[in-house]
């Protein structure tokens, strides 16, 4: 089957489901179709050979676009079912996102009750669930914290997971997530993820901790693996118009290794640091500023990022966005805000600034 053919068959079944499950709709309060439409025009600087300018069509400014089904059921005794199947495509062509894979965002099951939640199936880990896009502002391209290339995990999504969520205790919660994707026969270490992490929010207050452990898939004699650890803790505080956000993420490579979050690299150890500010202007204006700061400290090299957002809501649905982005490396850095073609980690050139302006419009219902 070819790709094209693969393609259209996935965008069919999407609207085949939509069509079937639309008159279910109204009879099953506990049913949903959802989606965005998140696309824009987007110009960047020092692309391609490092030098040329590039303006054109963008698939996602600030997170990719998707339609998804989701439903609960109540079981009895206070517990419910539930799932989420979500689909993520290309406005700008109309194709999926992930060639071969239809429900690329989210596909999980699980049940919720008194005592907490557990679901299982390809689902986000718990650092995008608690710490992106409330703290660390979302946007592959538009400068966000998992943009940098040690800390890709910061926001990701992982195949045959199952993640287990408490009760909430005075404000409090905690989560644990595991990914064997990757086990095999006497090696059930390989390709395994763990995640662990907590969370606080009372009132005006919000804070989150969480720890990220990766084992790498490749195969060794003596069962040992690449590691990738990731140590994650953010806060938000929020004042009628005005939130205040910061956090940090601190990385830890042991050497060279297929991992699934990140690229394979040598042993290093790297942190990067957020601040932002957010103030609603009005009911239908809202602007960020942020600052984000990455340390490789083996390497010696450094990047910086200067963010602005502003969030113009037309209807509940419906909002047109403007993000500007300043990326400066320094020290041999690679990092970049779109990727150039030096193939180097990080998708820019040593020491490369580069500047980005999107213009775009977001459609969810």
């Amino acid at each position: 089957m070819s790709i094209s053919k693969g393609r259209a068959i996935g965008a069919a079944l999407v609207i085949g489901a939509a069509a079937a499950t639309g008159a279910a709709r109204a009879d099953e309060p506990g049913f949903t179709i959802y989606g965005t439409i998140d696309t824009g025009l987007v110009s960047t600087t020092n692309t391609g050979d490092g030098k040329q300018n590039t303006t054109g069509f963008a698939d996602s400014i600030l997170g990719v676009s998707n339609v998804g089904f989701k439903g609960t059921k109540d079981i009895g005794g206070g517990t419910q079912a539930f799932f989420n199947l979500q689909a993520g495509f290309n406005p700008t062509s109309g194709q999926q996102n992930a060639s071969g894979t239809l429900f690329s965002r989210n596909a999980y099951v699980g049940l919720q009750g008194e005592f907490g939640t557990i679901s299982v199936g390809k689902q986000w880990d718990l650092n995008d669930d608690w710490l992106t896009g409330g703290i660390f502002l979302g946007g592959y391209n538009s400068g966000a914290i998992f943009k940098f290339t040690e800390f890709d995990a910061v926001s990701d999504l992982y195949n045959s997971t199952i993640k287990y969520v408490t009760p909430a205790f005075g404000g409090a919660q905690a989560g644990a997530f595991l990914s064997m994707k990757g086990s095999k026969a006497g090696d059930n270490k390989a390709g395994r993820i763990e995640n662990i992490g907590a969370k606080y929010g009372e009132g005006p207050f919000y804070a989150g901790i969480t720890y990220f452990h990766e084992d790498d898939l490749g195969d060794s004699e003596d069962g040992s693996h690449a590691t990738y650890q990731l140590t994650t803790a953010a806060a938000k505080y929020s004042l009628a118009e005005l939130a205040l956000r910061a956090g940090a993420s601190f990385a830890k490579i042991s050497g060279p290794g297929d991992f699934q979050s990140i690229p394979s690299m040598s042993a290093r150890t790297v942190q990067a640091y957020e601040i932002g500010v957010d103030y609603a202007f009005s009911s239908k204006f809202k602007a960020s500023a942020d600052m984000l700061y990455r340390k490789d400290t083996t390497q010696d090299n450094h990047t910086s990022v200067a963010r602005l957002l502003g969030v113009w809501t037309l209807t509940p649905q419906a909002a047109l966005l403007v993000n500007v982005a300043y990326l400066k490396n320094g020290g041999g850095a690679t990092e970049s805000l779109v990727n150039t073609d030096s193939g180097d980690i990080g998708g820019g050139f040593p020491d490369q600034s580069q500047t980005s302006v999107a213009f775009g419009v977001r459609y969810s219902f």
